[in-house]
């Protein structure tokens, strides 16, 4: 009989003794000891961080017998750490990962239940506290204290542990972070940031009472106060190799899950699917995804259906034309070079800070990284989606917005291939109008729409089009290229023109310019390399929510000055050879005008 997966389970003890699958990470402990003082560990949701923190406390504490959950575990081999560390410590636990509210004053409330829970379960240490002591203690158990006191309360209760085992204490923090991520989400992040702050700093900087702090959480956000002065940090990213193997699983640890479970399976679907990441150049995969596919036995995006994606998309839909354009690029399957900022400062999400964003995405596990270099100070990766997983979450993320934005591309374009150019435009204009604000959450980037656009149709119409935007095609670079997939159908380019005030006559005009733009820069070759010579130009000129729409399937848009005063020559009967010598146009391009372009 094989053993049950931990599908749902956190906790160390239970799993070991129900006897369920292990993959055995107990060598985490060796490190930890040997690592410097206050350690911070960050890495995606769902990688085992809880696991492992509720595997430290069981090792640690001092109030427990747990050497049976460690007698079949790599760290059992080390003698000398057993003899000295097994049970051997006082532990303050603590996990914020339940700490979710879209206002401050349940979170306020949370966080002093989440205390004074801590609080009761030590209460033990009472009976060696002072009058005064005890009077703050009981006022932290009970939910009453003040700000100030809470702030205080997890170094306060390592110096009552520390007076009362005569040892210094263990400190463990499970996903300390998350009040963070709900206080930004939720607006009220200026007002949490300093309690939180005060709350870590009074605990880990100069605390005569620590032996060792883990902290672990999704990002790193030393700059906002939270360890400001905490000089004995030591930190582990997925940038580096501190603890690298530590979270997530090998290829050799997948192998070998799935060789006991005896599953058979195509192994480049599996390493397409869940590999991809890198931890400090380690190769690593998805645990949680690797559990579900034994458990229900099939590929599926099974990391992203659970919960947590909400700022990803939110950073995403609201994101500028330049986040926009490199979110087609990772969907592509491009590598895209940006700043990653360790520090992560939520506030800087706020003013649509690149560095912010994508330093979310990477440590959030929606991006790898492949590269890095470091000039002028400045330090730049090269990240890339790491799966068809997380590139399937993009793909409907893209698509979640055309549908909540009402957006119907395959029937604007299907009015546009059928030459029905005035109900395209109507459509576009009140796509525009209607639709405009949904990407452009400041009113002052309508850019953000057209991009979101073109991000819309790299997605929604892959599966007939080959989609190119800001390539080089011909001469010159143009906005998006549609090539059908279908030889039969009608390829598409579409300009997009920012209405220039200095250039421009109007913003008709400035449709035209694109038009013509199209034209002179041979754009239509890159669709003729296709076999495909029946091409529709569109040229879309903005204004704010302005728009004005020309292309060549509007009459005679496309004729020169010249064509146009001959073919009115010809309506007048005016003889072939004095317009050709009058307009300077050849006797061949005239006939062509008679057959082609014939009002």
């Amino acid at each position: 009989m094989k053993k049950r997966l931990p599908i749902g389970r956190s906790d160390f003890k239970s799993l070991i003794e129900d006897n369920m699958y292990f993959v055995d990470k107990s060598l985490l402990i060796k490190e930890v000891i040997e690592s410097g003082d206050v350690l911070l560990i960050t890495r995606p949701r769902r990688f085992g961080k809880t696991l492992s923190q509720s595997m430290m406390k069981y090792f640690f504490d001092i109030t427990q017998n747990n050497e049976h959950l460690f007698k079949n575990l790599k760290i059992y081999k080390e003698k000398n750490i057993i003899e000295k560390h097994l049970n051997k410590h006082p532990v303050i636990y603590i996990t914020f990962k339940d700490l979710k509210s879209n206002n401050l004053k349940k979170m306020h409330a949370l966080l002093t239940m989440e205390l004074s829970r801590l609080y009761t379960k030590h209460e033990y240490v009472f009976e060696i506290l002072s009058e005064k002591e005890k009077i703050v203690f009981k006022e932290i158990m009970l939910e009453t204290a003040d700000d100030a006191k809470y702030e205080n309360c997890i170094r306060s209760l390592s110096e009552y542990m520390e007076r009362y085992y005569g040892k210094k204490v263990i400190i463990l923090i499970d996903e300390y972070d998350t009040p963070i991520q709900q206080a930004y989400l939720h607006g009220y992040y200026d007002e949490i940031i300093s309690l939180i702050g005060n709350l870590f700093g009074m605990a880990l900087k100069d605390n005569v009472y620590l032996e060792k702090a883990v902290l672990t959480g999704i990002t790193r956000v030393s700059k906002e106060s939270i360890f400001t002065g905490v000089n004995n940090l030591k930190i582990s990213t997925v940038l580096n190799e501190l603890f690298n193997d530590k979270y997530g699983l090998t290829k050799e640890e997948v192998e070998e899950t799935l060789k006991y479970y005896e599953l058979e399976y195509e192994e480049k679907e599996v390493i397409d699917w869940y590999n991809g990441y890198n931890f400090g150049g380690v190769e690593i995969y998805n645990p949680f995804s690797i559990i579900n596919l034994v458990d229900e036995k099939k590929i599926g995006p099974y990391w992203m259906n659970t919960s947590g994606n909400y700022l990803i998309r939110k950073l995403i839909k609201e994101g500028t034309v330049n986040i926009k354009d490199n979110v087609e690029k990772l969907i592509n399957g491009e590598e895209v070079e940006c700043e990653i900022i360790e520090t992560m400062v939520y506030g800087d999400l706020n003013l649509n800070s690149e560095s912010a964003i994508w330093t979310l995405f990477l440590f959030s596990g929606y991006l790898k990284w492949t590269s890095k270099k470091r000039q002028n100070n400045i330090t730049t990766y090269k990240v890339k989606i790491p799966n068809e997983e997380v590139k399937d979450f993009f793909v409907q993320t893209v698509r979640n917005m055309l549908r909540e934005s009402n957006i119907s591309i395959e029937n604007m374009l299907l009015n546009l291939k059928v030459g029905r150019i005035k109900t395209f435009t109507d459509q576009f204009k009140d796509l525009t109008m209607n639709t405009l604000s949904y990407f452009d959450v400041s009113g002052k980037e309508p850019e953000r729409f057209y991009h979101g656009l073109i991000l819309g149709m790299s997605v929604g119409l892959k599966e007939k089009y080959i989609i190119k935007s800001n390539r080089e095609t011909g001469l010159g670079r143009a906005d998006v290229i549609l090539i059908p997939k279908d030889k039969t159908d009608k390829g598409i380019i579409i300009e997009f023109k920012k209405y220039n005030r200095d250039e421009d006559k109007s913003l008709k005009d400035s449709a035209k310019n694109g038009l013509k733009q199209i034209n002179e820069k041979k754009y239509e070759e890159e669709i003729k390399n296709y076999g495909i010579n029946d091409i529709i130009k569109v040229s879309i000129a903005f204004d704010k929510k302005e728009v004005e729409i020309v292309s060549n399937l509007d009459k005679d848009v496309e004729l020169t000055p010249e064509e146009r005063m001959a073919k009115e020559l010809l309506k007048n009967g005016v003889d072939i050879e004095i317009i050709s010598k009058t307009t300077k146009l050849s006797v061949e391009k005239i006939k062509k005008l008679t057959s082609k372009n014939r009002p």
